[in-house]
């Protein structure tokens, strides 16, 4: 589908429109795979479920508004499983094998130390005019490039059989799961909202040289923290 424009700059896939929201009922099914309960919509899709979550369905005709702080989960979803660009889709996967990535600071850290994210990857592409239109990259950016990735987390309500029947109710607002690790339970009560990966042998890699752009926009991140800390 065609990237869609506002005023000369590109509306990145990733975005919501509010046009693509549904207000799907919600129902807990017996599932005999885990002798438990699992939270599922009335009239369940095959790709609703991943990683053993039921996940928040969105239409895919970018109709209505945009809104551009909230995500579309299946294309989300898309993004982080097959490593598409979030500004265009196309793939972010180099020639090299790797795959590029574009931050506004640091990612987050699992416990372990190793770097995770909610935030799909961006093609070398499009980062130079990501780097000159975006205002939250005028200050501070990070480009990286990984080896690999792998399901990690997800960000999820989570629901409960209300007192009187068994219609879900939420008890807990975008909560961040890990897979495994004794979750199964909650995760199966969960509705996926965002899906969180781990960065496999993450590596900074040269700032993009953007002619029209002055020296300060494209200076790393490493560079642009050592100025800060000087007197």
């Amino acid at each position: 589908m065609k990237t869609r424009t506002r005023r000369g700059l590109r509306i990145p896939d990733q975005t919501l429109w509010t046009g693509e929201r549904r207000a799907l009922p919600l129902a807990f099914r017996w599932d005999p795979a885990v002798d438990d309960i699992r939270l599922s919509y009335v009239d369940p899709a095959d790709d609703d479920f991943e990683q053993g979550v039921l996940w928040v369905r969105h239409g895919q005709d970018r109709a209505g508004l945009y809104r551009w702080k909230a995500v579309n989960t299946p294309r989300t979803r898309v993004m982080l499983r097959d490593h598409l660009c979030m500004v265009d889709s196309a793939s972010c996967v180099r020639d090299d094998g790797r795959i590029s990535w574009l931050f506004v600071d640091d990612p987050a850290t699992a416990p372990d130390g190793t770097p995770i994210t909610n935030l799909p990857p961006t093609c070398p592409a499009c980062i130079p005019e990501s780097l000159k239109t975006c205002p939250r990259l005028v200050e501070r950016f990070r480009i990286v490039s990984v080896a690999a990735t792998e399901p990690y987390a997800v960000t999820a309500d989570l629901y409960m059989p209300s007192e009187f029947d068994e219609t879900p109710v939420k008890f807990a607002h975008e909560v961040n799961i890990p897979y495994g690790q004794g979750h199964d339970r909650l995760l199966r009560v969960a509705l996926g909202k965002q899906p969180w990966v781990r960065l496999i042998d993450m590596r900074d890699e040269p700032a993009v040289v953007i002619a029209s752009a002055s020296c300060s926009l494209v200076r790393p991140l490493w560079l642009r923290s050592l100025r800060d800390s000087q007197p």
